[in-house]
């Protein structure tokens, strides 16, 4: 590759200069540039009842529209896959969860290009390593007054549902229970 501008050279700089720390996640705006630039890894969280249902949540946002998916984030620099999965659960469920050690899948998951975003990479390729998780029995999705259209609510499934996230699918062969 060839060398950096003057101009990207200084924003490298500028950027070290700050000493930006993402043990503690990114500013969204850098989030976006490095998701743009490079593949993130993340984890998805595989979760199941005992009647055998799947719990997804919603998703509403500008880089993947509006579907369920399973539930899942992005790895910070130097984090444990534990402490991920974890850290995810709480974010995303309201709870800690209990894994298997070894992921159920590794995928890369690439959405590609949308024209429809002013940075078009924006959130286009994942590394995305799937883990088989429960929760107690005496879960109960906290929605709080979150309406079923809302991002984040939490419900489980018999069966996938129509509108599950497109670049999910790539777990297909996993998911073959509930399609």
């Amino acid at each position: 590759m060839s060398e950096l501008s003057h101009e990207l050279q200084h924003a490298v700089e500028s950027l070290r200069c700050a000493h930006v720390d993402g043990r503690q996640g990114l500013p969204e705006t850098l989030f976006l540039l490095v998701s743009s630039l490079v593949p993130l890894p993340n984890v998805d969280l595989l979760i199941t009842d005992k009647a055998g249902r799947l719990l997804l949540a919603r998703r509403n946002d500008r880089f993947f529209g509006t579907s369920w998916h399973i539930p899942g984030g992005c790895m910070r620099y130097g984090e444990t896959l534990e402490h991920c999965l974890q850290r995810t659960a709480r974010r995303e469920i309201g709870c800690e969860v209990l894994f298997e050690r070894e992921p159920v899948a590794v995928r890369s998951v690439f959405r590609g290009p949308n024209p429809d975003l002013p940075h078009p990479n924006e959130r286009g390729h994942n590394i995305a390593v799937l883990y088989r998780c429960a929760l107690p029995d005496s879960f109960l999705p906290d929605n709080g007054r979150l309406d079923e259209a809302d991002d984040g609510y939490l419900q489980w499934f018999s069966s996938l549902p129509r509108d599950f996230m497109e670049i999910q699918h790539v777990y297909d062969d996993v998911l073959k229970r509930w399609i």
